[in-house]
């Protein structure tokens, strides 16, 4: 073989070389993409405990790493979970429709009552587009029925509780972006079901472009709820059990949630927001808790600020009348926004106490307090690769964290 032969070999082995290591790092850039860009494996919005083990817990998944149903890209399907030691031992889904999730759920004598929203056709996924949706399941997770109801074009069921035999339910329903109409229905929604999911009794606040009831209280003579009214200002209502309005009040300015979180303080109330500092420039935001009279008149507010964003998601208080709200709190980098989940307690003065944060890599929320046996019990999810919570850094993980009184 001749030099100049010997060359060309050379030559056609390194080329052949370059091409394998830019495919492979096309490949890998590709991969790195698809991982980055994942969609949640799975999403628990609530749960119902029996200890920081074991809880029934409702949300949504694309059952990307589900032994139970099968991966379906791209749409997330409402689901029930039965939670063991960390690991999911059953798996039920809502697979009709095309997409939906569960954002609340309650357990019953007999089962289970989950309600969030659903898209049940194309069209709908497409324009984000929504039914309500309610569900029962017995203690097995077996699903003994399912009602969907759609008032205007975006309705969705957002908490829900028991009064005696009765299921009261709160949500949104508006238009969607663009429509036209001049329909009354629309707002915020409360409606009540007996325990066979006969709808019994529906009203609603606002609407049809915008209202929503985010969460409620049941007293003996009252449905007290809290969300957003008009040009983003938080509300609350009180409404006596026949639907009748009786008192309200308001808070402002808020971002596009309203009031998030209400809780009972004595003879008062006291709800988590987050006020808008500068409404002309969204980038800005301080968590709030507000304090309202029997009445429905502002007493006194507290604001919080550790970051350029800080949201409060919930809100509880405990047998001291101490205050503990739960949230993020972060700012935006490069275009995306990257938070630390925080929990925060005020004692009945509105005084902050204690707060504690999971400060990970990416993004990390708490979504709901529970307070169950002298502990506190947050709800949230991440997807910061964290050890402690198995975090793979990729997809977004469900985190159950249990604090002691004073957040240790």
């Amino acid at each position: 073989m001749t030099d100049k032969q010997k060359l060309i070999y050379r030559i056609i082995i390194i080329i052949l070389v370059l091409v394998l290591v830019g495919e492979l790092i096309y490949f890998g850039v590709k991969i790195y993409l698809n991982r980055k860009e994942s969609t949640f494996y799975t999403v628990i919005n609530s749960v119902v405990l029996e200890n920081e083990n074991n809880y029934i817990g409702v949300g949504s998944s694309d059952y990307r790493y589900s032994k139970f149903n099968k991966y379906d890209e791209g749409y997330e399907k409402a689901t029930i979970f039965e939670i063991e030691n960390g690991e999911i031992v059953k798996e039920v889904g809502v697979l009709k429709g095309i997409a939906g999730r569960y954002n609340d759920v309650v357990k019953t004598s007999d089962g289970y009552i989950a309600v969030g929203r659903m898209e049940m056709t194309k069209k709908q996924h497409e324009e984000k587009m929504s039914e309500a949706v309610i569900a029962k399941y017995d203690e097995n997770l077996k699903l003994l029925w399912r009602k969907n109801l759609s008032i205007l074009e975006k309705t969705e069921f957002k908490r829900v509780k028991l009064d005696g035999d009765d299921i009261v339910v709160v949500g949104t329903s508006v238009y969607s972006d663009g429509y036209i109409g001049n329909h009354t229905t629309g707002g915020g929604i409360l409606l009540k079901y007996d325990k066979d999911g006969k709808e019994k009794l529906r009203v609603n606040n606002g609407g049809p472009y915008s209202g929503s009831f985010n969460d409620f209280i049941i007293e003996k003579d009252y449905y007290v709820v809290a969300g957003l009214g008009k040009a983003n200002s938080g509300i609350i209502i009180k409404y006596d059990k026949k639907g009748n309005k009786i008192s309200s009040g308001s808070f402002g300015y808020t971002d596009k949630s309203g009031i998030n979180g209400i809780a009972k303080k004595g003879d008062n109330y006291v709800v988590a927001t987050t006020k808008v500092v500068n409404p002309k420039e969204l980038s800005n935001y301080s968590a709030a808790i507000v304090e309202f009279n029997s009445k429905l008149k502002e007493v006194d507010n507290v604001k919080y600020t550790s970051s350029d964003i800080n949201y409060f998601n919930d809100i509880e208080v405990d047998n001291d009348n101490n205050i503990i709200v739960c949230g993020y709190t972060g700012e935006p980098k490069y275009g995306a926004m990257s938070s630390d989940a925080v929990i925060v307690k005020y004692d009945k003065d509105l005084y902050e106490k204690e707060s504690d944060f999971i400060r990970g890599n990416k993004n990390d929320f708490y979504s709901h307090i529970y307070l169950k046996d002298d502990s506190i019990y947050i709800l949230g999810y991440s997807n910061s690769k964290l050890k402690e919570y198995k975090v793979n850094g990729y997809d977004y993980s469900t985190l159950l964290r249990k604090y002691s009184n004073d957040l240790k």
